[in-house]
């Protein structure tokens, strides 16, 4: 019976550095094309329940967790590597984040203490996002929410001692100039002050969440990255969020800012599927961030701005404008001189 092992797999006597490397970039791909995907299909639907069915209730939109299981035999063997490669890494990551030799005792108090980080982390810029789906249009939503590159540079360079290269702020600046160029070249259709209060609440995301991307590399990911520890520290953020994060919903609801009210079933539905598409975006973008690192990750996922354009043209049959397409065209510039120099430096750690 074959068994299940965590991506990358370690089978060091047939692992050469460039195997090792085309893996890892392998993998990365794929995940970033899930990630895509599921944002896109996450966009698209939280715009609808938002505008559409007049359900705007951020908050509760945001929180929604979901699960799956298979046969017994091969479930035993997988539970006990998974179990095994998870202690593994959690060791690792406990010694290296609090600066201890911990060879063989696990800090509940330090798993609990890092979940309940990140879920508030990653739940803040969340929050935002929907908030801001009402007061701005959902294409300078989604390109002011890309700028999160530039945030996670900065913020690499100061907690993961990132170097300073004239290659990665060509590729940033490239980005950022085309997302703005679609965010304000063509302007949107609510008033000015909703707008710029729009605009405000989406770039405060964008830092969180740039923020987030890092803190999770520097303090949730071990120096071994896998797939099954990046899933692992989704669903405890997953479980975090269900067992605390409800707390600010009666709190919203009795100061009348976002009343508590249970949607209708067709929109409910709607919801499973955002959180749904949720669930894999946030999946699948930690993977990436622990398989390559935070600007990589979040300079990819800028891929999004061009295919939320694209879907929108194919769902309403409206052309998407000028700005669009030549900002769409530097953000692709951008990410292919990011992903050359990611290669790059790759290739010299492996040799080295």
């Amino acid at each position: 019976m074959t068994s299940y092992h965590a991506v990358p797999i370690n089978d060091r006597s047939e692992s050469p550095a460039s195997f090792k490397t085309k893996s890892r970039s392998v993998i990365a791909t794929v995940m970033l094309t899930i990630c895509i995907v599921s944002f896109v299909l996450q966009t698209e639907l939280a715009q609808y329940v938002q505008q559409t069915t007049d359900y705007q209730k951020p908050y509760f939109i945001l929180g929604w967790p979901t699960k799956p299981s298979a046969a017994l035999g091969h479930v035993i063997e997988t539970a006990g590597h998974c179990k095994n490669e998870l202690a593994q890494s959690l060791l690792e990551l406990q010694g290296r984040v609090k600066g201890e030799n911990t060879t063989n005792r696990l800090s509940i108090r330090f798993i609990i203490s890092t979940g309940l980080w990140l879920a508030i982390l990653l739940t803040l810029p969340a929050y935002l996002w929907y908030v801001s789906v009402n007061l701005t249009s959902m294409s300078n939503l989604t390109a002011i929410y890309n700028t999160g590159c530039f945030f996670a540079y900065v913020f690499s360079v100061w907690l993961l001692h990132d170097r300073l290269m004239a290659t990665k702020i060509a590729a940033i600046l490239l980005c950022m100039i085309g997302v703005f160029l679609m965010a304000f070249w063509t302007p949107g259709d609510q008033p000015a002050q909703s707008q710029t209060l729009g605009i405000s609440v989406a770039v405060l995301g964008a830092a969180l969440y740039g923020f987030y991307e890092v803190y999770y590399k520097k303090y949730a990911s071990p120096s071994q990255a896998s797939v099954l520890f990046a899933n692992t520290v989704t669903g405890a953020i997953g479980i975090i969020t269900l067992l605390i994060l409800w707390i600010p919903l009666p709190v919203l609801h009795f100061s009348g800012y976002e009343t508590f009210e249970l949607p209708d079933l067709e929109t409910f539905v709607y919801i499973l599927g955002i959180a749904s598409m949720s669930v894999v975006y946030n999946a699948t973008f930690m993977c990436v961030i622990a398989l390559v690192n935070p600007v990589f990750a979040a300079v990819g996922v800028m891929l999004t701005v061009p295919a939320v354009a694209v879907t929108d043209v194919l769902v309403t049959g409206v052309m998407v404008p000028g700005s669009t397409l030549v900002g769409s065209i530097l953000i692709l510039i951008g990410f292919y001189i990011l992903n050359r120099q990611v290669k790059n430096e790759t290739e010299e750690i492996d040799i080295s």
